[in-house]
């Protein structure tokens, strides 16, 4: 399949705890997300992970890694490409961290997010009333320290509703009901991402769309193939059921 297609991960059944994603494991260190994010640009988690953790324990603080020489940086993730764009985004982040840090009572604007011409309308810096909610889709929390989608779309799913006092956590923890998390609101480019929605929304009892954002009631057959490890990804990052015979069958 073309590259960015198909998940890399297997798809695991909705009794689940996680889909897999090291993001969901640093939610609640929304510093350590956004340098982790650095790492899985281009690069194969398996290869960029256990990078990120030698780098974590070396430098475990912003100030840590604000201060560290950025040559020993690029000489640690050399062997992952893009070495001195790496360390210098990481740099970067960690001195934006210290300086400006995210706050919920200022967003900046964002160019080309999540469609071409957002987030010109938005002056760097600018605060964002919250009754100007038809902004929403320009401006961000992190928005002076990248406009990358990825990043972006990795901190509004998994740290977005901490930071704002929506919610304990990315899943609406505390706010049972009728509160929709952030992670309902995102359409992500990236397949990773695309792969953990589509799960999240099925834990919901919905089929979703990755392309569209449209959803439908999830099928009974679909439902229990998941949870019976009968479903794989097809080369077009869809999902495909295999049947008790061991042959393939298109998504319904």
């Amino acid at each position: 399949p073309p590259r960015g297609t198909v998940s890399s991960l297997p798809f695991p059944p909705l009794s689940a705890p996680q889909f897999g994603l090291v993001q969901e494991k640093l939610a609640d260190n929304p510093f350590r997300l956004l340098i982790a994010v650095t790492f899985l640009i281009k690069t194969a988690g398996k290869t960029a992970i256990p990078t990120f953790d030698a780098l974590m324990q070396k430098f475990p603080t912003p100030e840590a890694l604000a201060e560290a020489d950025s040559h020993e940086i690029s000489a640690m993730t050399k062997h992952l490409g893009l070495s001195v764009v790496r360390a210098t985004r990481i740099q970067k982040y960690s001195r934006m961290w210290l300086e400006i840090p995210p706050s919920k009572h200022v967003r900046y604007g964002v160019k080309n997010y999540p469609r071409p011409g957002d987030g010109t309308d938005v002056k760097a810096g600018e605060e964002i009333k919250p009754e100007h909610e038809d902004n929403r889709v320009s401006a961000w929390e992190i928005g002076h320290m990248t406009q990358g989608s990825y990043a972006i779309d990795s901190w509004r799913i998994f740290c977005r509703d901490v930071l704002l006092g929506l919610a304990e956590d990315w899943k609406g923890k505390g706010r049972e009901g009728e509160f929709q998390p952030e992670w309902m609101h995102v359409l992500p480019q990236d397949k990773e991402l695309r792969a953990c929605l589509r799960w999240l929304w099925m834990k919901e009892g919905w089929h979703w769309d990755p392309h569209t954002g449209e959803k439908e009631v999830l099928s009974e057959k679909l439902r229990k193939a998941v949870d019976e490890g009968r479903v794989e990804w097809d080369n077009t990052g869809g999902l495909r059921i295999l049947d008790d015979g061991g042959l393939v069958k298109a998504e319904e």
